[in-house]
């Protein structure tokens, strides 16, 4: 089947059905995990604090973990803000939370780490106004838990980058704070052209455009550039902060993740871009193939900002 003819028999889908398909999908990938991976999930309890938090913010409460190392406690530390993946739709989990844990441990910094609202429950824009609206909250958040504003750096994994980088397309975070750059991982950025050139879809394939249906329901949607990241112009791209691009070999999302970054190099911002070439999608949180060296590369990153 071809993506046409699929994304129209998601369009005749009732709101119901697409939350039971949902609900369905989340409760495969918890399953998912191997016991091996799982087991490695409470390493760095001890280590590291976890504080949760139902934060205000102009969209509502937002569900937050503020994640740091145990020595830190009572510190002013860099902010870095994470938000996860999961094709817009699955739940933020341990693995996550780990992932966060790991870059405290790494960084020094205090992790913000964003549960924001799914879809299909919340198509967008929601996610991407809930994350405007966490850091247009970020200077009073770090007042009263211990972050420093004018040292923010953002840091998204697959759908979590696109939202990101959705959110620095807008231009509609006024807070004063200081984003020192932004480092997006294996993002889609091109929720509009065909990912499979017009060849039909495996099963994989149909559950990509299903978590992408599941975000935008219409096609003149998915033109809008913080949607579809190549598309936004390179007056709005010109003024983003530095930004990092990593992308995985292995992954159907190799070529738009590369393609952003050559619209934002042609728009004169300063990027840097990592292919890890053995790895597949997925592959810091999920802790398979390169994640050790992916890992090592992301804190350099965020310690290079530091600097």
């Amino acid at each position: 089947m071809k993506r046409a003819e699929y994304l129209e028999i998601c369009a005749k889908l009732s709101q119901e059905e697409l939350n039971e398909k949902a609900k369905a999908i989340r409760a495969r990938a918890a399953g998912m995990i191997p016991p091996q991976v799982q087991a490695l999930f409470s390493n760095l309890d001890a280590q590291t604090a976890v504080e949760e938090l139902s934060y205000p913010t102009a969209w509502g409460k937002t569900h937050l973990y503020l994640v740091r190392r145990s020595e830190d406690q009572g510190k002013t530390l860099p902010v870095l803000v994470n938000v996860h993946g999961g094709g817009w739709t699955l739940d933020h989990g341990e693995r996550d939370l780990y992932f966060c844990r790991r870059l405290a441990m790494g960084t020094g910094c205090l992790v913000v780490d964003v549960d924001y609202v799914l879809a299909p429950e919340y198509p967008y824009p929601a996610a991407l106004e809930e994350i405007e609206a966490v850091l247009n909250a970020l200077p009073a958040l770090c007042r009263s838990y211990g972050g420093d504003p004018e040292r923010v750096i953002l840091c998204g994994q697959s759908a979590g980058g696109n939202l990101l980088g959705g959110v620095a397309v807008r231009h509609k975070v006024t807070a004063p704070i200081r984003i020192l750059g932004q480092i997006l991982c294996y993002l889609p950025a091109d929720n509009y052209n065909d990912h499979f050139d017009g060849q039909d879809l495996d099963p994989r394939g149909e559950q990509t455009e299903l978590y992408g249906f599941f975000y935008n329901r219409s096609m003149e949607e998915r033109k809008n550039p913080d949607v579809s990241l190549v598309m936004a112009e390179s007056a709005a791209l010109s003024t983003l902060p530095p930004t990092d691009i990593l992308t995985c070999g292995k992954d159907n999302l190799l070529a738009e993740g590369r393609k952003y970054y050559e619209c934002l190099t042609a728009a004169g911002v300063k990027t840097s871009y990592r292919c890890f070439t053995e790895s597949r999608h997925g592959f810091l949180v999920n802790l398979y193939d390169e994640w050790r060296e992916g890992e090592a590369y992301v804190t350099e990153l965020v310690r290079s900002y530091l600097k």
